[in-house]
């Protein structure tokens, strides 16, 4: 749909102002449109891309699914699927990146829809959906300005996040047995609304929560299961990336805001159309293809041929933020060595490790925040600010990683 605009003070933008996303312009980037074929180049809204079968999954939001097919080999892709899809999908993602099964948000009904598919997308069949306008959902209906992006975060992922749902102020994890969580971008207000569902039961479902932004509309994500961070897209006035760790950025009482650690402008086509309402990015890591990112236009009926024709890019290289170390590795005894309290505040422990040892912590862009060589099992971090952060230990050749959050 599109977007809707609202204007900000030059000042509100500016302090924001990061680098450009992804790393090269719009215009210099790889065109996709081409590779599609030409029927209903229009309303593309969402993008979604599987690191294991190589594929981007691109939904229509007037009704219908792409995926277009990487030939590592020869670096292009190719269109290996079109299909009509009922309602209006904004959004798509995955849950198992093997199976032949995909879901969408559909903003016109306010539905969070399952689909399978046969191999070769000769056929794509609706298998349940979940009402966001039931209960126990407190959603309500805005109309054209509703939820567009849905994403999947696995829940060893909100674990090592010490992801807190807002309805009951604790961690949470799933319990339907989708194995994870899906999270919702909403035009109205930029919230992210995550729920919890039973795959294989229409409308069973828990709400879990509702989580401010940075902006005050949202209309796609993407998670990279490689580093743990969420990236939220912006689409109103400028374009722009948020990247939150999933962790909070407020205290106990107020209204729960996911902690940014980074935020993006995006690099606008220059033709008239900035309408950038889907993405998709790579896994940093993790994954046999790397370093690159894709944004889509929803472009219109009335709109120009050239600009009909330009409604998809391929920016390659990218580099993602985050890390790659393991969660922990195995050089020490996984059983013995730690660090508590996790998460914890101003003052942290080590246990299984004994004599000098060397410790590196390092936030989830990979920035160094603190260096030292200990010795005793105690260490001051009360100068760090609240996230998500690695902590490298190192003594006598062995070494380990462990994720830790500070409140």
């Amino acid at each position: 749909m599109k977007r809707l605009v609202v204007l900000f003070s030059l000042f509100s933008i500016a302090s924001f102002a990061q680098s450009p996303w992804p790393s090269e312009n719009w215009s210099t980037a790889a065109p996709l449109t081409s590779v599609m074929n030409s029927s209903g180049l229009l309303e593309l809204s969402g993008l979604h891309w599987n690191p294991v079968t190589n594929r981007l999954y691109v939904v229509h939001g007037d009704g219908r699914l792409r995926v277009l097919q990487l030939n590592t080999a020869t670096n292009t892709f190719t269109q290996i699927g079109s299909r009509i899809i009922s309602g209006g999908p904004e959004g798509v993602t995955q849950t198992d990146y093997s199976a032949d099964q995909f879901y969408t948000m559909d903003e016109n009904t306010y539905l969070i829809k399952q689909y399978s598919n046969l191999p070769n997308f000769s056929s794509v069949t609706l298998t349940a959906s979940w009402n966001l306008l039931s209960a126990p959902s407190p959603m309500e209906d805005t109309g054209n300005t509703g939820p567009e992006g849905i994403t999947f975060v696995p829940d060893g992922h909100l674990a090592n996040a010490g992801f807190v749902s807002s309805v009951t102020g604790q961690p949470y994890t799933s319990t339907k047995g989708a194995g994870g969580l899906f999270f919702i971008s909403h035009q109205d207000g930029g919230y992210i609304w995550v729920f919890d569902l039973n795959p294989n039961v229409s409308n069973d479902f828990a709400y879990v929560g509702k989580y401010k932004t940075s902006r005050n509309e949202s209309c796609d994500l993407a998670f990279d299961r490689s580093t743990g961070l969420l990236y939220i897209l912006h689409n109103i006035g400028a374009n722009y990336l948020e990247v939150t760790d999933l962790t909070l950025a407020t205290a106990p009482g107020s209204e729960p805001t996911f902690h940014t650690v980074k935020e993006y402008f995006l690099s606008n086509p220059t033709d008239g159309n900035t309408n950038i309402e889907g993405f998709a990015i790579m896994p940093k890591c993790d994954s046999a293809v790397t370093g690159s990112a894709f944004l889509c236009r929803d472009v219109e009926s009335d709109e120009s041929a050239a600009i009909k024709m330009d409604a998809i890019r391929w920016f390659n290289p990218y580099e993602a933020d985050g890390v790659c170390e393991p969660l922990k590795t195995q050089d020490f005894d996984a059983n013995q060595l730690s660090v508590y309290p996790n998460p914890g505040s101003d003052q942290i422990q080590f246990s299984g490790i004994s004599g000098d040892f060397d410790v590196k912590i390092t936030d989830v862009l990979g920035k160094t925040v603190l260096r030292t060589t200990l010795h005793s099992n105690s260490l001051d971090v009360s100068g760090l600010v609240k996230g998500m952060y690695l902590i490298n230990i190192a003594s006598e050749g062995k070494s380990s990683a462990i994720k830790w959050m500070k409140r």
